[in-house]
């Protein structure tokens, strides 16, 4: 499920009125973000970067791991990924997927949201981000204050599928920094408290969907180990200059981050390409239909550097559901992909089929509206993978919600659904 200003509204107000895909905690995203009215006409978006190396390069002395240094301490199984909840693929359409270990299947600590991918010599990774969960969403639940965190997953041999959890922080110094009394907060870095709707990669970095503030940029290069904490309550450096991290073994560092108002909020992200063939980073919007905006595909130029030039025009898509469906917006979108002039988008919160609320949608500009396909229940964040021609997908709700295990990260062929 994704945060946005209305889902803020509805929880302010009272719980009772969501429905079980519009729960999200308020604390979840920062109130610090700034807020901007949603443009449904321009074309033109000004972007402003920070620049916060200079909090990674403060790191230095503690050493920076790669993806292929990091020590993968959890096993995934491809066993039953297509058997959990709501999982209604037909079956020649079915190609890959995994798992969790048995504590992430079932936590209610966390949940999945975001996925992307790469190549890092010679090994295949995945990305998932998961969210922490506050007490709006399960009752007695007190994980919100850590904020986000992504599973390093490599994939390289899917019969051998190790991960290991990445906690993510940002200097305490930046705006969007707020400390809670959960916790134990030291000096240097806390906590990045966002949804972490999206996750996307491009030249070795990861770019994070930031839910009213645009676009977060870690450099994954940049990994850092830290120390123990059994307690799983202090974070940031000790005054002897121990770093922790709520017992986590590595940090991903935050080195700058995009303020993009006017295409809000950030629900999802994922890299595509444009109608030229230009690399662009896709974002989507999660809007109900009760909503006063029309969701809306925005796309981000990118150099050969990773950046989004300042200035530069926004190519804005506004993709239509299928006709019997809906036949107008794709709303409650989780997650989206565009490859030229066809935008895929996985969306949540219609009429149950086959155990699943979700569909897969497809639209090619200029028609009269999309194809609607079945899509496993609790969809969230796109993939692409370039290299297998795989649409990589993911499922969040933990076992209690539903009596048996709903998460898993699974792949089609992109191919089936062009």
């Amino acid at each position: 499920m994704k945060i946005h200003q209305l889902a803020l509204s509805c929880a302010l107000m009272l719980a009772s009125s969501c429905t079980k895909d519009d729960f999200v905690d308020v604390n979840e995203a920062p109130a610090k973000e700034p807020l901007h009215a949603i443009s449904s006409t321009t074309t033109t978006i000004n972007s402003s970067y920070t620049d916060e190396s200079s909090f990674v390069s403060s790191l230095a002395s503690h050493g920076f791991e790669t993806p292929a240094t990091l020590h993968l301490n959890r096993t995934a199984t491809t066993n039953g990924y297509n058997t959990v909840y709501g999982f209604n693929i037909p079956s020649d359409r079915q190609v890959t997927g995994f798992k969790w270990n048995s504590g992430d299947q079932q936590t209610e600590d966390w949940r999945p949201q975001g996925i992307t991918g790469f190549d890092w010599n010679g090994r295949s990774f995945l990305l998932v981000s998961w969210y922490a969960v506050g007490p709006s969403q399960i009752p007695g639940i007190e994980n919100k204050h850590k904020g986000a965190r992504i599973s390093l997953v490599d994939i390289t041999d899917m019969s051998d599928i190790k991960y290991r959890h990445i906690l993510l922080v940002q200097d305490i110094n930046n705006p969007f920094y707020t400390s809670s009394n959960d916790y134990t907060q030291l000096g240097v870095f806390g906590p990045v408290r966002v949804h972490a709707g999206g996750l996307a990669y491009y030249d070795e970095k990861l770019y994070v969907a930031s839910t009213q503030l645009g676009i977060r940029v870690f450099d994954l290069n940049h990994i850092v180990e830290v120390s123990g904490d059994t307690s799983k309550s202090r974070l940031g450096e000790e005054t002897d200059g121990t770093l922790r991290a709520f017992n986590y073994r590595y940090i991903l560092p935050q080195t700058g981050y995009y303020n993009i108002p006017g295409a809000e909020p950030y629900s999802c992200i994922a890299l595509g390409e444009d109608t030229s063939s230009n690399p662009r980073l896709w974002t989507g919007q999660y809007l109900k239909s009760s909503s006063s905006s029309i969701p809306k595909v925005h796309g981000f130029s990118l150099n050969s550097q990773g950046e989004i030039p300042s200035g530069t025009q926004v190519e804005v898509v506004t993709p239509k559901d299928n006709a019997t469906g809906n036949n107008g917006p794709v709303y409650n979108m989780q997650g989206v992909y565009r490859n030229g002039a066809t935008t895929v988008m996985t969306a949540t919160g219609k009429s149950s089929y086959q155990g699943s609320t979700a569909r897969f949608v497809r639209y090619h500009d200029g028609d009269a509206n999309g194809t609607r396909y079945r899509w496993p229940h609790g969809a969230e964040d796109l993939y692409y993978d370039q290299n297998t021609g795989y649409l990589w997908n993911l499922t969040e709700y933990e076992t209690s919600k539903y009596g048996q295990d709903n998460r898993c990260v699974f792949a089609v062929r992109y191919a089936d659904y062009d």
